[in-house]
């Protein structure tokens, strides 16, 4: 009986270890599916190789800069250009939100003469920081790779911006106001269709005298309701940035009242004003 049984035994435990065999390629093709699938899973969207800007622009934040050098900066004021637009991305205690983050489109005007539109000199999408880069940036691609797009973004804004500013000329007049309608206008959804959930930012460089056809702060500031209703503009979802560069030769004009003034003009158009820093 003990040797019938034991033979019995022998053969249960070979039919066991049989079907244990039999499973296995099927347990490593699952997991062998399972590591494809979470890779997938964690794959960036897919972007445009020139812009960084993801090909599914439904979603997309945008933060539009405008800068006015109707007056020549100083050699101060495009040190601190230059150095916000280096820490475009960057975070601290007091700024915890940043004017632009990874896959955000940043678009670059300057304001041009009365008659003219502003031009556009720069637009491409933000890489991604190489030092703030998420697990899935780690998984998808590599350091060297990483830092050449954020350098190329980087350097592609310095430039651009740069040449730009030294090939400018004091212009006689400067059309703020309707820079800004322009690039509201061209630049983000119309206000019906914008996401809550999305990121829509205007940062604005300029002493903000407002010199055209539709007011001159020369000769007084006038009644901003006036120049509202004959160009109307909705700002209403949009975070606002504003960066007042002061001029010697205009301090009598760069008043407390042009500050309110400005102010009220942003509040009537439904704009959240998040900055106003004197530079």
């Amino acid at each position: 009986m003990s040797k019938r049984r034991s033979s019995v035994q022998r053969v249960s435990n070979r039919k066991s270890k049989g079907s244990i065999r039999a499973f296995i390629p099927f347990v490593v093709g699952g997991l062998l599916l399972a590591t494809i699938a979470g890779y997938m899973a964690i794959q960036p969207p897919p972007t445009d190789p020139k812009t960084f800007c993801p090909q599914n622009t439904e979603n997309m934040g945008i933060t539009a800069l405008l800068i006015d050098v109707s007056d020549k900066l100083t050699n101060s004021q495009a040190a601190k250009l230059q150095n916000e637009l280096k820490n475009i991305s960057t975070v601290s205690e007091k700024r915890t939100s940043p004017f632009l983050k990874k896959g955000e489109k940043l678009v670059v005007y300057f304001v041009e003469p009365q008659g003219q539109v502003p031009s556009m000199i720069f637009s491409m999408c933000h890489p991604g920081d190489i030092a703030n880069k998420t697990i899935s940036d780690e998984l998808t691609q590599g350091a060297i790779f990483a830092r050449k797009k954020w350098e190329k973004f980087s350097d592609d804004v310095m430039v651009s911006i740069d040449k730009k500013i030294n090939s400018s000329k004091e212009m006689a007049t400067s059309p703020i106001f309707e820079a800004i309608q322009f690039i509201r206008a061209k630049n983000f959804p119309p206000p019906d269709v914008m996401n809550s959930d999305v990121k829509y930012r205007f940062v604005i460089w300029s002493d903000f005298l407002q010199n055209s056809d539709e007011g001159n702060h020369f000769r007084g500031l006038g009644d901003f309701q006036k120049i509202l209703k004959r160009n109307p503009v909705e700002l209403s979802g949009m975070e606002l940035y504003l960066f007042q560069m002061i001029s010697k030769k205009y301090s009598k004009y760069q008043t407390n009242e042009h500050v309110a003034w400005w102010r009220r003009v942003f509040a009537k158009t439904g704009a959240e004003l998040n900055m106003w820093e004197k530079i």
